[in-house]
C-alpha cells in the first residue's frame, strides 16, 4: 500500500466515529489531487495569493450577468414543468442541479445552455463541457482517491473509464479556454470578461514573478497563479458553486411546498417590488437589495441545512488559550479544530425556536398604524450576531462566491414564486397534514458526503400551478 493511501486509511480510522469530520478533512487534503492546488488547500502563506485572484472577478458586472442568466434559467425551468406530460416524472432536485450547472457554465466561461429537465436527459450534444463537468462533480470522491489518468486504464470497469474520460475531457476544455483567453488578451482585445480573464491575468503576473525569483532566489513566486493552480481553482469554484446551490434550492422547494403561507408572504413582496414589469425587464441593480423576503427564505434554509456542517480550522504555531464556561481550554500548536456550523445555527441560545423553519425571523418590521406607507417599506433585514451564522464560512477566509450564490438563489425564487405556487403531490388517501409531515421528514433524512443533501428528495413529488 502506498504511503498516501496508508495516510488516508489512518485518517479515516481516526475519524470513523464522525463521518462529518472525515469528509471535512477530506475536502482540505484531497482537492489538490484532482486538478491542482487551490484556495481550499492553500496554507496561510499562499492563501492571500489565491484569494486576491479569486476575489477580483466577483464584481458587480459579474453579478448582473449571474442575475440575468439565473432569471433566464428559472423562466425556462417553469416552462418545462408547465409543459410536462402526465407520463413524465419531474425531479425537482435534479432539475435544480441542471439549473445551477448552467448558471456556472455561462457565468464562469460563457458556455450558455438552454435548460433541459431531467425528464429530457440525453437531448444535448454528447461530450460537452457541461456534461464532462457534471460527470466529474458526480464522481468527485472517486477522482480524489484515484487519479483520473488511472481511471482511464483498460483494466478499469467501463463506468470508471467513463469517469476518467470525463475528467480528462474537462481538463482539455480548461486548457483550451485558457489558450483562447490568452490569445485574445495578447491581441489587445478585452477578453471574455469571465473568470478566465482574471485567471489569465494572474498567470501573466505569476510568470513574470517566476522569472525574477528564479534568478534571485529559490523561493516560489508570491504573486499570481500557476497553470495547475488555475485549473485547481476552476474545479473548486465549480464544486463549491454547484451542489451547494442546487441542494439549497432543493431543500427550499420542499420547505416552501410544506409552508404555503410563506409562499404567499414572499409573493406579497414580489407584487409590491416588481409590480407589473415583464420578467425580461427585471434589473439586478434595482431589485436585488429590495427582495428581502426571498433572501430570508434562502438564509433560513441555509441555517437549518448548511451544505457544509463542520468548518475545519487549524491553530498556528502558538498555543491558543480559551475560557469556556469557566474552564480553561488550551489548543496546542498546529491542531485541527472542527467548528460545528449546524450546532451553532441550531442552538437555542442564539436562535429562538431553532427547529422551526421560519424565514420571517430574518425580517424586522416596525409599522406605523397611522401611516399609509406599505408595510414592506418598514421592514429591515436582520443581521445575526457575529459567529452565529456562517454557511459561507466566517472571517477573512469566507467564501468569495457568497454574493454570487445569493444573487442566483434570490432571483430564482423570485421568478418561481411570482406567478406560481408549489404544492406537495399527496399520496392516495393522504391528508394535507400528513403530506406535510412526510415532506419535512424527507428534508431531515440526509447524508453527509462531501456536502449535506437529502438521501432521496424525489420521494416528495412537487407540482407547480400558475396563480
Amino acid at each position: 500500500m502506498s504511503t498516501f493511501m496508508l495516510q488516508i486509511l489512518m485518517l479515516f480510522m481516526r475519524y470513523l466515529i464522525d463521518v462529518e469530520i472525515f469528509f471535512a478533512l477530506l475536502r482540505c487534503t484531497l482537492f489538490s489531487r484532482v486538478y491542482g492546488p487551490c484556495i481550499s488547500t492553500a496554507n496561510w502563506t499562499n492563501w492571500p495569493r489565491h484569494r486576491k485572484v479569486l476575489a477580483a472577478p466577483f464584481n458587480e458586472n459579474i453579478m448582473k450577468f449571474v442575475w440575468q442568466e439565473s432569471l433566464m434559467q428559472a423562466k425556462e425551468i417553469l416552462e418545462t414543468w408547465n409543459q410536462r406530460s402526465a407520463s413524465q416524472e419531474i425531479s425537482t432536485a435534479k432539475d435544480m442541479r441542471t439549473l445551477s450547472l448552467n448558471v456556472l457554465a455561462a457565468t464562469g466561461f460563457r458556455k450558455s445552455y438552454q435548460f433541459r429537465s431531467s425528464a429530457q436527459a440525453g437531448t444535448d450534444e454528447a461530450g460537452s463541457y457541461r456534461d464532462a463537468l457534471q460527470n466529474v462533480l458526480d464522481n468527485v470522491i472517486l477522482i480524489m482517491f484515484i487519479p483520473f489518468r488511472y481511471l482511464c486504464l483498460p483494466i478499469m470497469s467501463k463506468s470508471w473509464r467513463l469517469v476518467g474520460k470525463a475528467a480528462t475531457d474537462f481538463k482539455v476544455y480548461m486548457e483550451d479556454m485558457l489558450d483562447e483567453e490568452s490569445t485574445l488578451l495578447k491581441e489587445g482585445k478585452v477578453g471574455s470578461g469571465t473568470l478566465m480573464t482574471s485567471f489569465v491575468g494572474a498567470l501573466g503576473v505569476h510568470q513574470k514573478e517566476d522569472m525574477v525569483t528564479s534568478r534571485q532566489t529559490a523561493q516560489s513566486p508570491s504573486k499570481g497563479l500557476a497553470v495547475e493552480e488555475i485549473f485547481g481553482n476552476i474545479f473548486v469554484l465549480n464544486f463549491a458553486g454547484h451542489d451547494t446551490t442546487a441542494n439549497t434550492l432543493a431543500f427550499s422547494m420542499i420547505l416552501l411546498a410544506a409552508h404555503p403561507g410563506v409562499q404567499d408572504w414572499v409573493a406579497e413582496e414580489l407584487k409590491e417590488v416588481i409590480k407589473d414589469a415583464a420578467d425580461e425587464l427585471l434589473e439586478y441593480e434595482k431589485l436585488f437589495e429590495k427582495l428581502n423576503r426571498c433572501r430570508a427564505v434562502l438564509l433560513e434554509t441555509l441555517r437549518q441545512f448548511p451544505p457544509i456542517m463542520a468548518l475545519p480550522k487549524w491553530s498556528n504555531e502558538i498555543s491558543q488559550t480559551l475560557q469556556i464556561q469557566g474552564k480553561t481550554v488550551i489548543i496546542p500548536p498546529h491542531t485541527g479544530v472542527m467548528l460545528s456550523i449546524l450546532g451553532i445555527q441550531m442552538h437555542p441560545k442564539y436562535w429562538e425556536d431553532p427547529s422551526l423553519w421560519n424565514p420571517s425571523r430574518w425580517i424586522e418590521s416596525t409599522p406605523d398604524p397611522t401611516s399609509q406607507t406599505s408595510i414592506l417599506n418598514t421592514e429591515k433585514f436582520i443581521t445575526p450576531a457575529i459567529s452565529t451564522f456562517f454557511p459561507w464560512s466566517d472571517g477573512p477566509q469566507n467564501c468569495p462566491g457568497q454574493k454570487f450564490s445569493q444573487v442566483e438563489l434570490v432571483v430564482v425564487l423570485a421568478i418561481l414564486l411570482r406567478h406560481h405556487r408549489v404544492s406537495i403531490v399527496q399520496n392516495d388517501n393522504e391528508t394535507p397534514g400528513k403530506a406535510k409531515e412526510r415532506a419535512l421528514a424527507v428534508t431531515k433524512d440526509c447524508d453527509m458526503g462531501l456536502l449535506l443533501r437529502m438521501r432521496d428528495a424525489d420521494q416528495v413529488k412537487l407540482i407547480w400551478r400558475k396563480v
